[in-house]
């Protein structure tokens, strides 16, 4: 799915004028990834000049406008004329400052709302936009942690953990990160060419596909489609955890239940432990970057959350029966 410029698209340069809300305490990444897409589309080269897209930073809170990380950047613009723009994106933060967005926020968003223009949430935007009532009955794309407490807030409302964004209608949304910069190439690519994003995507040294956030795993779907609601979002916990697993007593305290809950849960749906489960979520992505022979051994072990090439090795032999480099060679051959 892909946003649609609407059919009264402004004529002329720049092709879309972006507001950018900074949340109190919002996401650097998010924010950055975004808007340096945006930056290296909208002119040639990278001399940054505004020609093709242009932006603006307004504070959606109180001065000083400070990030998460503490870095403190001065508005371009104030929260007042949203008729400038034909884009709004809504770069979320930390919730406990959710209650110090500025009153002018809701009426700003429901202008754009009106006139059927894209409105984006990054991060904990989506939170700023369900506040709203823009998000009442739409799915919107959420990091995993967040999710409970946004189904708790807005049950109205359809949390989406398993994708990198959800559009639904004029309104797209995204759980921040580098998935930000992704959704700024949807953007650019609608409403100017895939060529400026492609550009964009080439300076970031970002490849020309989007991530998969969510990874199938073939023999494990079945048990899935039937699991209990703690099994499902512990594996998608798992899946964005890939690269840096934590503990099982860990996850089951970011997901707020009990460690024997969620081992009882995991046997009961898949029959299997947590951590086994996820350990084979694991090799099973390193057999996918094995086939795709872009990594070498080493890199995989460390992107599928392994201390050291010998462990990977040899779990990877005990799962499988065969160690990774046989793996990848009788792939070649088959």
């Amino acid at each position: 799915m892909e946003f649609k410029p609407r059919a009264h698209a402004r004529e002329g340069l720049p092709y879309l004028r972006v507001a950018i809300l900074l949340c109190p305490g919002f996401t650097l990444t998010a924010m950055s990834g975004f808007v340096d897409a945006l930056r290296l589309a909208a002119d040639h080269g990278d001399r940054s000049q505004q020609i093709y897209f242009s932006w603006d930073f307004l504070a959606a809170g109180p001065l000083p406008l400070r990030a998460s990380c503490g870095l403190e950047i001065t508005p371009t613009n104030i929260l007042r004329d949203p008729e400038a723009y034909e884009c709004v994106v809504v770069c979320g933060g930390r919730l406990k400052f959710i209650d110090q967005l500025a009153p002018e926020v809701e009426p700003f968003l429901a202008t754009f709302h009106k006139r059927g223009l894209p409105i984006i949430g990054l991060c904990t935007g989506s939170f700023v936009l369900a506040r709203s009532g823009l998000l009442d009955g739409r799915r919107c794309a959420l990091h995993f942690e967040t999710s409970q407490t946004f189904s708790e807030r807005y049950p109205q409302a359809v949390a989406v953990t398993n994708r990198s964004h959800v559009i639904d209608g004029n309104i797209l949304t995204c759980p921040g990160g580098v998935a930000s910069a992704w959704v700024a190439t949807l953007l650019i690519s609608a409403y100017s060419n895939s060529t400026r994003a492609n550009k964009a995507l080439a300076h970031l040294l970002m490849d020309q596909a989007p991530p998969k956030f969510m990874r199938k795993v073939t023999d494990s779907n079945a048990g899935l489609s039937t699991a209990s609601g703690l099994t499902r979002r512990a594996v998608e916990a798992m899946e964005f955890g890939l690269d840096s697993p934590c503990s099982i007593t860990e996850l089951a305290r970011k997901l707020n239940v009990s460690k024997p809950s969620l081992n009882r849960a995991f046997s009961q749906d898949l029959n299997s432990s947590p951590a086994r489960f996820w350990r084979r979520l694991r090799l099973m992505a390193a057999q996918e970057m094995l086939l795709g022979r872009k990594r070498n051994i080493t890199e995989i072990a460390y992107e599928t959350g392994f201390s050291d090439t010998a462990h990977f090795c040899a779990t990877f032999k005990r799962e499988f029966g065969k160690t990774p480099k046989t793996f990848q060679q009788q792939a070649v051959t088959a």
